[in-house]
């Protein structure tokens, strides 16, 4: 067994762990390891404290498994992967220059949003990245420091609480990313982006990068959707402390900056740039620093933009009027900054300016903005507020809501044509939410002004219907200056096609946005680039897993299509989740099955919940996030800008794949959509009604009570079908989809065939493959057993079953397997690890639930429910997903 020596070792230190503050426990520990005995009484014997202890030593043990887990997977991921994937592409016969011109062009923009699936709390995350450092010191030097350590950590979280017994707030979220940001994340960009400037430097590039390659992005503070919590004092104070933050670490590194470069100008020389800005800005130098100043003009100058970068800190709150008089002695922007940096580094040599270029690439990958913030809204929002607007200024009599599509464009054009408001005009006499929303927008503005122009940049609108959706959300940009005719537009306004029916319909609506005038003359303001953000979880709802896969990828095809028809240049922005079923599953693999020219140097896509741990909780694991990134990103996007060359002819799959499709949507429709009584048999065999207690995002767990899919959140919604084992978001409408199509092809070997040499097909299917590993059909057996109609149950499970069959047939059929992921040892042999572990959580969650339904007074029920949150997260610790 691989790692065997790191397992044997965190099961012996759990087991010494419990020996000291849990010692009844102990011997149960063990025994489980060996496997969980199915006999109810045996969970009757035992006291609520012995189950709580029992579910905490479990999930600390599958959290210590994770760490080692990881460890093995970096160690075997090659740390030089731009420079490989170089190496790579020059064998197939690409030229250095056009290899050159990618890599300098092509940009990566993780965006960090506040989706609630990271499951662990702030404090076990924190001492998750320590025992991982311990671990390694142990393992790698026989550091027996790092063992006490070790220990001391297990101890504490031991006497901590797994759940938060508090609901978190915004800014609560927007601290736990600042911590990413500061212990990971720009650590390991910079890092990478040393690794692309020295690609480019084997490549005949010796010129220093002028832009940073990867982009960093967050929805903290500014996604609405759905949230009533993020509201615009919020966004302002988040955009404030990202601003705080990223100029506080340029003042760290410029004081140890300040420390180490006492180099005399009679041992090297300032340039005469340097000199003249010296004398240009003695006066704001101190009486002791202009006394050095003559002898060390390097910590002069560095002295002068410590005092630039505080200034800007202390000059954010100033009215503006205040700074049209007093003009601070202060940074306007970051290039100035960076104009400062390249001064130091011009006049220095190159081992000597080492760290300032560090800091130069810092200040070109988070600017004085740190993160670029997005912000979303549903489009109804936009609606209800025009539409109280609109009535004020007397464009509509009546209700604009109420108007058809055609009728909405004369008027949404006339008031695009008409002069600007005076918005002073409009304060006081609208309804709060209107005039909210009507703010959002003058806020994104003073921001903009006021701290960067980059601090935010996208209006998404949600569940976007119509080309009227862009026209509403292009008037509010009018309004507040964003958007002015013939001058470079400051938004970028995003439309979110999410069902499959928005997918389909989404060339129509582009192609009306770009014969209105008005849209056209802002899309000419944005160098005709339109960003499109498509996303994976309400598709996945919607139709299932493949149909979602599918019908994501023909949407692409059909939108590069149009990209020629119409002339402009689409830049998608993915939305995708954590688990398989919400667009999951390996980004390398992902981007490389895209369909062609859909990548072409440009890749956003969200990072969510337990992801941005996954990724970027140690500075290893961030860097190899990055670099691991950046190489996909620079072979599809030359694969995209040249051609695959070393592509052979390859048959056409598209007519299979769509007969798949079509019948795995069926199958799936049939279960969730058309069975009677399916939302009432996923609130009694999932723990939803538990879920929906965790504390683990600021955003309310559910719209609003109903007894439609369609209204139900995608994040809980895959999380309840994981807790209960049986997972059929990540693959239920399979084995359906392939058997009808065989049915209607008669060529069973067809798909093997296609499962080799189409990649769309072959990810997809090994996606779904390492979800459909973690079902436990005999758990999701016994959760079935909590729904009360007898009828329901039994036609729903039938279903359910039948379908499982089927598909693991097909699977591993098509994958050629006698056991499932039989080809992939360390994935399989990593899931069966958690196992037993997995299976006593389920029973203990089985147990509680039933105890929780019989339960006579309210205090008794509080008790066990918090003692059923803390299997959910032991479970999501095991299955390394929630939604």
């Amino acid at each position: 067994m691989y790692k065997s020596k790191e397992i044997k070792f965190i099961f012996t230190l759990m087991r010494e762990q419990l020996n000291a503050v849990a010692p009844k426990i102990e011997p149960l520990f063990v025994a489980f390891k060996e496997g969980f005995s199915k006999d109810s009484n045996s969970l009757n014997a035992l006291s609520a404290e012995d189950i709580s202890n029992l579910i905490k030593a479990f999930t600390l043990y599958q959290m210590l498994l994770n760490i080692i887990d990881e460890k093995y997977h970096l160690s075997t991921m090659r740390e030089d992967r731009i420079q490989t994937t170089l190496t790579e592409l020059k064998a197939q016969n690409y030229d250095a220059s056009d290899l050159q011109e990618v890599l300098k062009k092509m940009r990566f923009y993780p965006v960090f949003t506040a989706h609630p699936t990271e499951s662990l709390r702030r404090t076990f995350l924190e001492s998750y990245h320590e025992m991982s450092d311990d671990l390694e010191a142990l393992f790698k030097f026989g550091d027996l420091k790092a063992k006490e350590h070790l220990k001391y950590r297990l101890n504490l979280l031991w006497h901590s609480h797994i759940v938060r017994s508090e609901k978190i707030g915004v800014l609560f979220e927007l601290d736990n990313l600042l911590y990413f940001m500061e212990s990971s994340i720009l650590q390991s960009a910079i890092n990478t982006l040393r690794e692309i400037q020295n690609a480019l430097e084997i490549l005949g590039d010796k010129k220093i990068l002028k832009k940073s390659p990867i982009r960093l992005g967050s929805w903290i503070g500014g996604d609405r959707d759905g949230n009533p919590y993020v509201t615009n004092a919020v966004m302002l104070e988040v955009m404030k402390r990202q601003h705080e933050t990223i100029i506080h670490q340029y003042l760290k590194r410029i004081d140890k900056l300040g420390r180490e470069l006492s180099i005399a100008q009679d041992c090297i020389a300032p340039s005469e740039a340097l000199r003249d800005s010296l004398e240009a800005e003695k006066e704001h130098l101190n009486a002791l620093t202009k006394k050095a100043f003559l002898q060390e003009p390097f910590r002069a100058k560095l002295s002068c933009m410590r005092q630039k970068l505080q200034n800007r800190i202390l000059a954010l709150n100033l009215p503006q009027s205040a700074l049209s008089e007093n003009k601070p002695y202060m940074y306007v922007n970051s290039k100035e900054f960076i104009k400062d940096i390249d001064m130091l580094i011009d006049s220095l040599d190159a081992r000597s300016s080492l760290y300032l270029k560090e800091l130069k690439n810092l200040a070109l990958l988070a600017g004085f903005h740190l993160m670029q913030l997005d912000f979303r809204q549903h489009r109804d929002v936009f609606w209800n507020a025009l539409a109280e607007i609109f009535s004020h200024l007397g464009y509509v009599q009546g209700d604009l809501l109420l108007l058809p599509e055609s009728e909405r464009t004369k008027i949404l054009n006339a008031a695009l044509d008409a002069p600007l408001l005076d918005l002073n005009l409009l304060y006081g006499k609208l309804s709060a939410q209107t005039q909210e929303t009507l703010l959002a927008f003058v806020h994104f503005k003073w921001a903009k002004d006021r701290i960067s122009d980059d601090i935010i940049d996208s209006c998404i609108i949600s569940m976007c219907q119509s080309a009227n959706d862009l026209l509403c959300v292009l008037w509010f940009a009018k309004q507040s200056g964003l958007w002015r005719k013939g001058k470079r537009t400051r938004i970028s306004i995003s439309p979110l096609f999410e069902t499959i029916g928005d997918l389909e319909f989404a060339p129509k609506i582009l192609r009306e946005l770009c014969a209105n005038p008005h849209y056209s003359e802002y899309l000419q303001s944005r160098k005709n680039y339109q960003e499109i953000m498509i996303g994976y979880s309400d598709s996945s709802k919607d139709g299932g897993i493949f149909t979602s896969n599918y019908a994501l990828r023909k949407a692409i095809e059909n939108l590069m299509v149009l990209e020629d028809e119409l002339g402009i240049k689409f830049r998608l922005f993915h939305g995708r989740g954590g688990s398989v079923s919400r667009g999951g599953g390996a980004l390398e693999d992902a981007l490389l099955s895209s369909p062609i020219k859909s990548v072409a140097g440009f890749l956003k896509t969200t990072e969510q919940g337990e992801v941005i741990s996954a990724k970027y909780l140690s500075p290893k694991k961030a860097e190899s996030s990055f670099n691991s990134a950046l190489a996909t990103l620079l072979k599809k996007s030359v694969y995209d800008r040249y051609g695959k060359q070393c592509d052979k002819e390859s048959f056409d799959f598209d007519k299979i794949l769509q007969s798949v499709s079509a019948e795995s949507y069926k199958a799936y429709r049939k279960l969730v959509y058309e069975s009677e009584g399916f939302i009432e048999y996923f609130k009694q065999a999932t723990p939803i009604y538990f879920i929906q207690q965790l504390n683990i995002g600021s955003r309310p767990s559910k719209r609003k009570d109903t007894q439609n899919v369609e209204d139900l959140r995608a994040i809980p919604w895959v999380f309840a079908w994981t807790q209960n084992r049986s997972i059929i978001p990540a693959w239920y409408g399979l084995g359906s989809g392939l058997e009808e199509a065989f049915k209607a092809s008669g060529d069973r070997e067809l798909f093997r065939r296609c499962y080799k040499e189409d990649l769309f097909f072959k990810t997809t299917i090994d996606n779904i493959s390492q979800a459909f590993l973690k079902v436990d059909l005999d758990i999701a057996r016994r959760y079935n057993a909590f729904v009360e109609n007898g009828e329901l149950r039994e036609r729903i499970w039938s279903l359910i079953e039948a379908e499982y069959h089927r598909t693991l047939e097909w699977l591993l059929y098509v994958r050629n397997e006698e056991h499932l992921l039989a080809s992939e040892k360390l994935v399989q042999e990593s899931i069966f690890l958690r196992k037993p572990f997995l299976t006593s959580l389920s029973f203990f969650q089985l147990y509680l639930m039933r105890a929780y339904k019989e339960a006579q007074y309210k205090e008794q029920k509080e008790r066990i429910a918090k003692q059923i949150v803390t299997t959910i997260v032991g479970i999501a610790q095991g299955i390394r997903n929630t939604g």
